[in-house]
């Protein structure tokens, strides 16, 4: 769940018309302190990348739960949820 809402706090932070860190805070709901790594995440992360990273997320959450897959072991669901996030 962390890792969603980092993501999503990424791609909402590239959605903002007004990116100064004060509004970006609150807009994001933390302290103005973290803006400056939600900015580098940005521009290392597309919009096209984060909605496809957000996808990733979901797909291994059902994974983990059993949907649409037999048993698969939590640490290659990890591997295979890394792999995809970096490439």
């Amino acid at each position: 769940m962390m890792i969603f809402e980092y993501f999503l706090k990424i791609l909402k932070y590239h959605s903002l018309k007004d990116k100064s860190k004060n509004n970006a805070a609150a807009e994001l709901g933390i302290a103005p302190y973290f803006v400056d790594e939600y900015k580098i995440a940005a521009s290392n992360y597309s919009m096209n990348k984060l909605i496809a990273i957000i996808s990733y997320l979901r797909e291994c959450d059902l994974k983990s739960k059993g949907v649409d897959t037999s048993t698969i072991d939590e640490g290659d669901l990890m591997k295979e949820l890394i792999y995809k996030i970096l490439h």
